[in-house]
């Protein structure tokens, strides 16, 4: 199954220069003043993370897996109708593949020549997935792609003599904020023509609070062990023991005004992150440090978002209650 360096081929961020990046935004972030410290997001996605990811979207409780899958299921040939003859699929952040599955499967039934890219940061996952895929498809061709999403947009500009579709499953707009989000599809959209489009995937407010906290803090306690497994993989990335995990515990918060949950370490007890060549940063007794976002989008934000995108919504698919959407999204610029 061929997996293409993309970061390689564009010059741009490789996996040396993409570590020292996360370094410096660790080390940036936990000097800003009390409550306000961040670390990346990216520190969730080691490969261990990837690994507790995937459980976590087989919990019941994780919700978003299981409405995703149920719209997929459901529409996956309508969806695949839209898809055209000669089209490249471009997914992004494409993680463990039994949804994108489905829709593959319909794309397959229906004899189309379609070639899929697998778009992710994390080459051995990339491997492990397409190759569960491996002998499935006659007419659909699978490759992967290794880079990051800004590689993807460059790399995906030199194929414009072919219809294009954009894959963006899980709900994952929603770790951006949402100047943020608007600004990232649109980047993509000012890349794509008319005839191309782009499939996204949102998770609604239409939940209980009580739905959502046990979403981000699952019974089974997988979310708060990937959570901490971020925390790990930076002595991991400074190859030493900078912060004390002990010290810290998974704490997140939904944020029902913003229409957002929070993902935050709680601090136990006072402790010091000691980075080389840094002056050691105090972390105090009960300080907050955030490190993800999870928005959620009704249907006004989602016009908004679109809006701000510069897209026109084509088609939307929604599970019975409209609690979950895919929505395929057009330009003309």
């Amino acid at each position: 199954m061929p997996i293409i360096d993309i970061r390689s081929i564009y010059h741009s961020t490789t996996g040396a220069a993409l570590e020292d990046g996360i370094r410096a935004s660790i080390v940036t972030g936990l000097t800003h003043s009390y409550n306000e410290k961040v670390l990346p997001g990216l520190l969730l996605y080691n490969e261990e993370g990837l690994r507790l990811f995937e459980q976590m979207t087989y919990q019941p409780d994780y919700y978003l897996t299981g409405l995703e899958i149920d719209i997929l299921s459901k529409y996956a040939t309508e969806i695949a109708n839209d898809i055209p003859e000669g089209a490249l699929l471009l997914e992004l952040g494409a993680g463990a593949l039994r949804k994108t599955a489905l829709l593959l499967d319909a794309i397959e039934a229906q004899k189309k020549k379609v070639t899929y890219f697998a778009l992710d940061l994390d080459k051995p996952e990339l491997v492990r997935t397409l190759n569960e895929l491996r002998g499935r498809y006659t007419h659909v061709g699978l490759a992967g792609l290794w880079g990051t999403y800004d590689d993807g947009c460059i790399w995906l500009k030199q194929f414009n003599d072919c219809p294009r579709v954009i894959l963006w499953l899980g709900s994952s707009v929603g770790n951006m904020t949402r100047k943020e989000a608007g600004q990232f599809i649109r980047g993509f959209g000012e890349v794509l023509s008319p005839q191309d489009r782009f499939i996204i995937a949102i998770d609604t407010r239409s939940h209980s609070p009580e739905t959502v906290r046990t979403a981000y803090n699952d019974r089974a306690g997988i979310t708060r062990r990937f959570a901490m497994n971020a925390l790990s993989s930076i002595n991991d990335l400074f190859n030493a023991k900078v912060i004390d995990v002990s010290c810290f515990a998974y704490s997140p918060y939904y944020n029902e005004v913003n229409g957002r949950n929070e993902a935050y370490f709680r601090c136990l007890k006072q402790t010091q992150v000691c980075i080389s060549s840094e002056e050691p940063i105090l972390i105090h007794e009960g300080e907050y440090i955030r490190f993800a976002y999870s928005h959620k989008y009704d249907r006004i934000e989602r016009q908004l978002l679109w809006s701000s995108a510069n897209a026109r919504a084509e088609r939307e698919w929604t599970t019975e209650k409209e609690n979950y959407t895919v929505t395929m999204l057009s330009w003309t610029w």
